[in-house]
């Protein structure tokens, strides 16, 4: 549907406060649900509201605590609570509907710059591409970028996770993170659970993933042929009279064509065809990292061990803060065997040369964070001051959005060069999450740096820096030597100019690894999965030939 009217928006309106007050009828739940199936400004318009009225909730209650640091249970507005409690009669496909639309309703609360990159080149074979374009395995490609394969075949993995294989002659048009054009000829998309709502348009079709691999062929015409070879996706046609969404499941297969729908009549012969494998030579660099496994039962000192870096001390060592402040009970059970644990006084630091630079990383670990976190206890479970002109002079800030005027409290926050980014996923749980932070300082020293988050391996919420050059204004209460600031990782305070605050985090953390380049989606869910780095192998896995 187009915009609301005003007598619709006043009817959304009071379907959400009887939400928000306990009191919906049945009546009210299945007009609302079917409000959110089939309006996509109502599911923004829902969204928009449900989650301003948790993080107004949740800042008032917390506001009122009479000390940041007593610790007391909060009673909390849960939106997923509240969505699942009288949503689940809809079934799974309503969920996996919602959540892509919150998705892409986050990603369309800022403005990004031209040049920003949603994918990369990570394998091919025999590629030759229009233009002379020189696409090798590694090269970043940007939003509404348009690349054209001749001959050959080339893997194109998408921040979002998603892995489209095309074959030459394809020309393809990168969207975003979550979507492609398909201009014409042949693609094959793999799409991990982590990128479900993946959306692949063509000139007769939009194909939204629900968690599956398939192909589409585009001819010259614009007719495009639709070959599920696993899982499912929802086809809407674009240019017949009846535009009613269209499920497929594995080993169906339709033609959309500008008169309308009808069957892919060598289907066999392509389902052979597309379901079978080709090598391709896979862009593997190596990983580089260090990592803490925080497995010590008792002490001060955390040790570190590295690959492919060079053994320095990299051990952390616990402080507290307040005078003659002691150590104690930080060593707990965790994700994977020990974990450590801040109680909103104790923090980390460790040595940890080039850190303050320009270079691109990705900062992962695990987190648990207690449902009666207070607002105070927000900063920081990972941080570090930057000294770069593409972040300027300031904090790097891992830790959890505590202002709800710029987004919802509890979810994934970064802070850095005067900008920040937001997640989606509420963190204060009690539960345990899978963090991992990608920086990718562009490819010119005028490029802002671009900052990619996952939560539990899914990409949620990328963030720009402001412009270099804006001053920050705060006053800073150090408790550190100003000269070991730069080049410093800390764990579980937030960082002034010149030295650690008064801010402090409350929580667990487990299993940190620093890495020394933007890890790929996939690599994220290897780490997260098996607690390893994912050693590429040089032959790719199955695509299309």
């Amino acid at each position: 549907m187009n915009d609301l009217t005003d007598k619709e928006i006043l009817a959304l309106h009071a379907l959400c406060n009887a939400v928000i007050d306990g009191n919906i009828t049945e009546k009210q739940k299945a007009e609302l649900s079917h409000w959110l199936l089939t309006s996509r400004k109502a599911r923004q318009y829902y969204i928009r509201t449900m989650g301003l009225s948790a993080s107004l909730y949740n800042y008032a209650s917390e506001m009122q605590a009479e000390a940041p640091d007593v610790f007391r249970p909060r009673p909390q507005i849960s939106l997923v609570s509240i969505l699942f409690r009288w949503l689940a009669p809809l079934g799974a496909a309503a969920a996996v509907v919602l959540g892509f639309w919150l998705v892409n309703l986050n990603q369309a609360k800022s403005e990004t710059p031209n040049d920003e990159s949603v994918a990369q080149i990570t394998a091919s074979k025999e590629c030759q591409w229009a233009g002379g374009a020189a696409l090798v395995p590694g090269a970043r490609l940007h939003k509404g970028q348009e690349i054209e394969l001749t001959h050959g075949f080339a893997e194109v993995t998408f921040d979002s996770g998603a892995r489209v294989l095309l074959e030459g002659p394809t020309k393809l048009e990168v969207d975003s993170a979550w979507a492609a054009v398909l201009k014409r000829g042949t693609l094959k998309a793999n799409v991990p659970h982590e990128a479900i709502g993946f959306n692949v348009v063509a000139a007769t079709v939009s194909v939204v993933d629900l968690g599956t691999e398939f192909t589409m062929i585009a001819d010259a015409t614009g007719a495009t042929d639709l070959l599920v070879l696993k899982g499912a996706v929802e086809a809407s046609p674009q240019n017949s009279t009846n535009q009613q969404s269209i499920l497929l499941h594995t080993d169906e297969s339709l033609r959309f064509g500008h008169a309308g729908v009808s069957g892919v009549d060598d289907s066999k012969e392509k389902f052979a065809r597309y379901t079978q494998s080709v090598s391709l030579d896979h862009f593997a660099p190596p990983t580089e990292y260090v990592h803490w496994s925080f497995d010590e039962t008792d002490g001060k000192r955390l040790h570190a061990d590295a690959s492919g870096i060079p053994m320095g001390n990299f051990d952390l060592a616990l402080k507290a803060a307040g005078y003659k402040a002691e150590v104690a009970g930080t060593h707990v059970a965790g994700r994977w065997q020990q974990a450590l644990d801040f109680d909103g006084r104790d923090y980390a630091k460790a040595a940890f040369p080039g850190l303050s630079g320009n270079s691109p990383r990705t900062v992962a670990f695990w987190v648990k964070i207690p449902t009666n976190a207070q607002l105070s206890d927000a900063y920081a479970m990972v941080a570090w001051r930057a000294e770069s002109k593409k972040f300027a002079a300031r904090p790097v800030h891992i830790c959890w959005n505590r202002n709800p005027a710029e987004g919802t409290i509890g979810v994934l926050r970064t802070d850095y060069g005067g900008g920040f980014a937001l997640g989606t996923t509420s963190l204060r749980d009690g539960n345990w999450h899978h963090i991992a932070v990608a920086f990718v300082p562009g490819e010119n020293i005028d490029t802002p740096v671009q900052v990619k988050q996952y939560v539990d391996g899914r990409l949620e919420g990328e963030g720009y820096p402001s412009p270099p050059g804006e001053k920050m204004m705060e006053t800073v209460t150090s408790l550190d030597d100003p000269a070991t600031v730069n080049d410093t990782l800390w764990l579980g305070c937030r960082l002034g100019l010149s030295g650690p605050r008064k801010d402090h985090f409350r929580g667990t953390l487990d299993e940190l690894f620093i890495a020394n380049r933007a890890l790929e989606p996939r690599e994220i869910v290897e780490l997260m999965k098996n607690n390893q780095p994912l050693q590429a192998d040089p032959v790719a896995v199955a695509s299309a030939e």
